[in-house]
């Protein structure tokens, strides 16, 4: 045999790497495919995807996104999806957090001041009442 017809003609190289490429796609695509169905809701709004074809490459409606971007932020920006909305509502709900704290810490503080000074009051009845201080005296 000659060498020729041992070694595989370029047209040969270049199917089998289109096919090892599409594989290695396939491949991660499926791994993206497993993730996205551990997404819940999301079933059903998910766009057809072809053999090979990349996730990032096909359109996802409005919801789809919306759920991947609030379920899995990480795939929702690595499929090109993310717009920041939940983010932005999630430092919101953030911010209400902390002021509700600081609110209660703010009452708790001025509820027990009012408990010290009605003690102090107390004290000073008591005071005034055992020295007969600011009684009137009947003289008779």
């Amino acid at each position: 045999m000659s060498q020729e017809q041992e070694r595989p003609s370029l047209l040969e190289e270049k199917i089998t790497q289109s096919y090892m490429q599409n594989e290695g796609i396939e491949n991660e695509q499926l791994e993206i495919t497993a993730r996205l169905n551990k997404i819940p809701g999301l079933e059903g709004l998910l766009p057809s995807r072809r053999y090979g074809q990349k996730w990032i490459d096909c359109k996802f409606g409005i919801s789809a996104q919306s759920v991947i971007e609030r379920n899995d932020a990480p795939l929702a920006s690595y499929l090109g999806l993310s717009t920041g909305h939940w983010r932005r509502i999630e430092e919101a709900e953030t911010a209400r957090q902390e002021t509700i704290k600081r609110m209660q810490e703010k009452t708790e503080e001025l509820q027990y001041q009012n408990q010290q000074k009605a003690i102090q009051r107390q004290k000073n009845i008591l005071w005034n009442q055992t020295h007969n201080v600011g009684q009137k005296r009947f003289v008779g």
